[in-house]
């Protein structure tokens, strides 16, 4: 396809190219005015399918950049095609137009438009490179509004193109080396040519740009660059394999490509055809995130309790279809999982030394989801674990959760029991009406509430102040242990409250967290305006119902309801 513009082309064949389905339009001798043409337009365009539109708003877009505007053919038909934002801000000023009458054709009336209205012509050449308005937004000009104005980011664009480097592999470049597309005429392509005097195949010098960008500017060193390749290649790693496990949606440090190399070098104790195996086996190890992930992974796992010879298994283990990072997420997970249920570390280190290869590809459920499902303590879940750890598969994503084996009609009545004698140690009379009410309204096993009431206790609270709490509030002990530490963190830690607080209001701890911070962060939002009492009691901003809330102290500023509207939506995020 020639670059060049061709000016005795009819309109008709260029409409057609963009959009063959769009009709074309034969020029009126007669005066127009410009204003009832737009109005035509919207009142037209209201009542025609969003695809016709688009492509009518397309094929305007084509012959005002191509035959108006006088940008080369292979510019005009990315803007737009490429440039649904903008195509979609274009259509609503023509439907902000108020008045309707019969008029000229759409496509004719667009272009109009653009011609009484120039845009900026570098907001959809960004856009229809990938980038998103956030994104180009700074790099908008601020002394220029036509692409002509600046001659080397077209003729830099068009060496990339001819060199097979797409659109939105373009706009990736721009983003990480936008220097590059102010180079004056020869400078890009000596430097893409140099590549290739390295006996680098062009197929591989374009996969290296788009993946490493700012090797174009001098940031990144082609002499580490070409190590990194010489070196893969000694080990009979061709020029193509490193080609095609190079992915184009990152950007890569080779610095720390080399770390990982001579770090998987040391692993395997110099014996070069054991790193070749695991590289060929797994290449992420080499180029995910620049060999980062295996580097905490290793980090990760010699915590736990690995040694240095238990890795390359480990490695080879992992799946090739696992991804490096959701591996070191996975185990991440895990661990936090059994430290919540308070398992000992050298327990956890035994778990993850025989285990990790599976773990990682696994992702278990939060333990809150659970725990009641299985009906068992964190005791119980720790023994369990211990004995088969491989009973944690049950309890990955998407798997509905089982009982833990052992579990029935003994364990409630044992339950009840605990739970009874838990009461009576709380200061219930045996047998009386308090306690049977008492038995009906605290939820969970014996063995939680025994583990949520000693919770309390680790706070600092004397014995009689936690017992004081159960029985003016029992709601405090209907939540597991992680949720009540969760509460008391962010008003105590958080918040700066005395535990006293606690003591002489515990039925705050029955709202929840989110609620807390809702109402916490208005309060102190309109503190800093003067709108609310520094000394106000904290079951004050609690026990208010939402639209007592509201009307007690979200509109004492008049910017507040709009605030808290604001404070909801990025709780729902």
């Amino acid at each position: 396809m020639s670059l060049t513009r061709n000016p005795r082309r009819s309109l008709t064949s260029l409409l057609n190219r963009v959009s063959p389905k769009v009709p074309t339009f034969k020029p009126q001798p007669s005066a127009i005015n410009p204003r009832r043409s737009l109005a035509t337009t919207a009142a037209v365009i209201s009542k025609l399918p969003r695809n016709e539109v688009r492509r009518m708003a397309q094929a305007a877009m084509f012959d005002y950049f191509y035959n108006n505007r006088g940008l080369q053919f292979l510019i005009a038909e990315s803007m737009s095609r490429n440039a649904p934002l903008f195509n979609d801000t274009l259509l609503q000023k023509l439907h902000d137009v108020s008045a309707a009458s019969s008029g000229d054709d759409v496509i004719r009336s667009i272009t109009r438009f653009l011609l009484y209205h120039p845009v900026n012509e570098f907001e959809p050449f960004f856009e229809s490179l990938g980038l998103k308005p956030s994104e180009f937004s700074p790099l908008v000009p601020c002394d220029k509004m036509f692409l002509n104005e600046d001659a080397f980011l077209l003729e830099n664009y068009h060496v990339f193109w001819n060199y097979g480097v797409g659109r939105e592999k373009m706009g990736k470049i721009f983003k990480e080396a936008r220097e590059v597309f102010g180079y004056e005429s020869g400078v890009l392509v000596s430097k893409i040519e140099a590549f290739e005097c390295l006996g680098f195949s062009k197929v591989f010098v374009s996969k290296l740009i788009v993946c490493t960008p700012r090797i174009l500017i001098g940031d990144v060193s082609v002499e580490l660059v070409v190590r990194v390749v010489e070196r893969l290649r000694g080990m009979g790693f061709g020029l193509d394999w490193v080609g095609e496990n190079l992915s184009e949606e990152g950007s890569y440090d080779w610095r720390c490509v080399n770390r990982c190399l001579n770090f998987l070098g040391d692993l395997c104790g110099g014996d070069e055809s054991e790193v070749v195996e695991l590289i060929r086996n797994r290449p992420g190890l080499v180029f995910e995130e620049s060999g980062e992930w295996t580097m905490m992974l290793t980090g990760f796992q010699t915590k736990l309790g690995l040694s240095r010879r238990e890795l390359a298994p480990f490695f080879l283990k992992l799946p090739q279809s696992q991804e490096l990072g959701k591996c070191v997420s996975n185990l991440r997970h895990c661990f936090l999982f059994l430290r919540g249920i308070k398992m000992e570390a050298y327990e956890i280190g035994e778990v993850f030394r025989g285990h990790s290869h599976w773990l990682g590809v696994s992702r278990l459920k939060h333990t809150s989801t659970f725990l009641n499902a299985l009906k068992g303590g964190k005791k119980r879940l720790c023994q369990v674990i211990q004995e088969n750890p491989e009973e944690m598969k049950k309890w990955t994503m998407g798997l509905r959760v089982q009982p833990l084996p052992g579990t029935g009609v003994v364990d409630v009545v044992g339950s009840k029991a605990m739970k009874a004698r838990f009461l009576l140690e709380l200061g219930y009379e045996e047998d009386s009406e308090e306690m049977e009410k008492a038995l009906r309204c605290f939820r969970g096993r014996g063995s939680e509430l025994r583990e949520r009431f000693d919770f309390l206790l680790s706070l600092g609270l004397s014995e009689r102040e936690a017992k004081d709490m159960v029985r003016a509030s029992p709601d405090v002990l209907t939540q597991a242990s992680g949720v009540l530490e969760a509460k008391v963190n962010y008003l105590v830690n958080e918040l700066g409250y005395p535990l006293s607080t606690l003591v002489a209001f515990p039925s705050c701890l029955k709202y929840t967290l989110e609620r807390m911070k809702l109402r916490f962060a208005m309060f102190y939002w309109l503190q800093e305006r003067g709108k609310a009492d520094a000394k106000l009691a904290i079951s004050t901003i609690l026990v208010y119902s939402d639209k007592s809330f509201v009307t007690r102290f979200v509109n004492r500023h008049p910017d507040g309801p709009k605030h808290f509207e604001e404070l909801k939506k990025n709780a729902t995020l």
